[in-house]
């Protein structure tokens, strides 16, 4: 049934969403232009994934069930791809993303800083700068 499949799918994204955060503050990988595209990639092929199992199941005619509570669960991902595919530290001032602890879907500045790091062109300094400047705000 439709209504146990979305469950599935929500616990499947968020363990899911769960290790590839881990491997990403862990910091062991390194990204470049071309890996952050690859990354955003394969996410977006999760999202389809887990979403498509949910809207395949749902029966001709009947109510469609929204995935939304699938794609919340990205939203972190979502933020460290788009860190990872900025072509300078700075521009990430210019997104409108709240950060702190208070919302479990938004990276915290530490968070933000991990991901930056794992960009092979960002120079150290362009990061705590960008994120002295979080901090402030």
């Amino acid at each position: 049934d439709a209504a146990f499949t979305l469950q599935m799918a929500e616990a499947m994204s968020w363990k899911s969403t769960e290790i590839i955060l881990d491997l990403l503050f862990r910091g062991d990988k390194a990204f470049n232009d071309w890996g952050a595209m690859l990354l955003s990639k394969q996410v977006r092929m999760l999202q389809n994934l887990y979403c498509g199992l949910v809207l395949d199941s749902t029966k001709a005619g009947a109510t469609p069930i929204n995935t939304a509570s699938i794609l919340k669960q990205f939203e972190r991902i979502n933020q460290a791809v788009s860190i990872l595919q900025l072509e300078k530290p700075s521009d990430w001032l210019a997104f409108s993303y709240q950060v702190g602890e208070s919302n479990d879907t938004n990276l915290t500045v530490e968070e933000i800083q991990k991901v930056m790091r794992l960009r092979v062109d960002f120079s150290e300094d362009a990061i705590m700068k960008v994120c002295s400047q979080m901090k402030a705000s």
